[in-house]
C-alpha cells in the first residue's frame, strides 16, 4: 500500500537538526520513529552557481524534506533518476508520493545512496 508522504514540519525539521552529526541512515525520523532515514541529490542545471536540490525522507513513513544548497565544487557520482527518465525526470519530482516510491526503489536495488565527488 502507498504512503501518503507529507512534509517535515518546522519541530521534525528540528529534531533532525540535532542528529546532523550522524550519518543519515543512524538517524530516526521524527514523525514515526524509524530508524534509518534516506537521501537523494540532484544537481540543480540552469542556476547560476552550481547548487543541488536535496531530498531526505523516512522509507517508513515517507514524511520528507526538499531543499536547495549550494554545490560549490561538490556533485553526484550519478544520478540514477536522471538516468532512468531523462527530462521527465523532473516532472516525476513534482511528484511526492511518486518520487519517494520511485527513490525507494533505488535503496532496495543498491542504486542509492549516492556519493559526493568533486567537480574538475
Amino acid at each position: 500500500m502507498a504512503r501518503k508522504p507529507r512534509r517535515y514540519d518546522s519541530t521534525d525539521l528540528d529534531a533532525l537538526r540535532v542528529q546532523l552529526d550522524r550519518p543519515v541512515t543512524e538517524r530516526t525520523c521524527p514523525v514515526c520513529g524509524h530508524l534509518g532515514l534516506r537521501d537523494y541529490h540532484r544537481e540543480k542545471l540552469g542556476r547560476s552557481t552550481p547548487s543541488m536540490i536535496n531530498y531526505l525522507w523516512c522509507g517508513a513513513c515517507h514524511a520528507y524534506s526538499s531543499s536547495f544548497t549550494d554545490a560549490g565544487r561538490d556533485t553526484v557520482d550519478r544520478d540514477p533518476l536522471q538516468e532512468a527518465y531523462g527530462d521527465r525526470a523532473v516532472e516525476l519530482m513534482r511528484d511526492p508520493q511518486a518520487l519517494l516510491t520511485v527513490l525507494d526503489g533505488y535503496w532496495k536495488d543498491g542504486r542509492l545512496p549516492q556519493a559526493m565527488v568533486r567537480r574538475r
